[in-house]
């Protein structure tokens, strides 16, 4: 098209008539995919903290015999504390490697943990 061929007439015919400009309606759509993606996330994490119960209770000796097993061994550990909160949601097992303890203490990674308070503890 050149500047010979241009007329500004057949542009304003078109835009009164003839174009439809969807607007927001457009952009509303890349919103939607967004947003059903973020509340898919959302539920997916409720359903895992939902699923997430405690196992059966283990004895304090048996706990001290797996975290020497794994402190001696050099192996990784999931921990099931026996906190929950209000709504009796279990918190998320803490899993790694024991760094060391201190007195009733030990450290996975960046966490302490008081003996006392792992409900069961396994090696993985």
């Amino acid at each position: 098209m050149t500047n010979s061929d241009y007329d500004p007439n057949l542009v304003n015919q078109f835009l009164k008539h003839d174009y439809h400009d969807r607007g927001m309606m457009k952009w509303q759509g890349f919103f939607l995919s967004d947003h059903t993606a973020n509340i898919n996330k959302t539920s997916r994490e409720q359903e895992e903290v939902n699923r997430r119960h405690h196992g059966p209770a283990m004895e304090q000796d048996d706990i001290a015999e797996i975290i020497n097993q794994a402190i001696v061994k050099s192996k990784h550990v999931q921990i099931e504390l026996g906190e929950q909160t209000i709504d009796g949601i279990v918190q998320k097992p803490i899993s790694g490697l024991i760094q060391g303890w201190i007195g009733q203490q030990i450290f996975i990674g960046d966490q302490s943990v008081m003996i006392e308070d792992i409900w069961a503890i396994k090696v993985i």
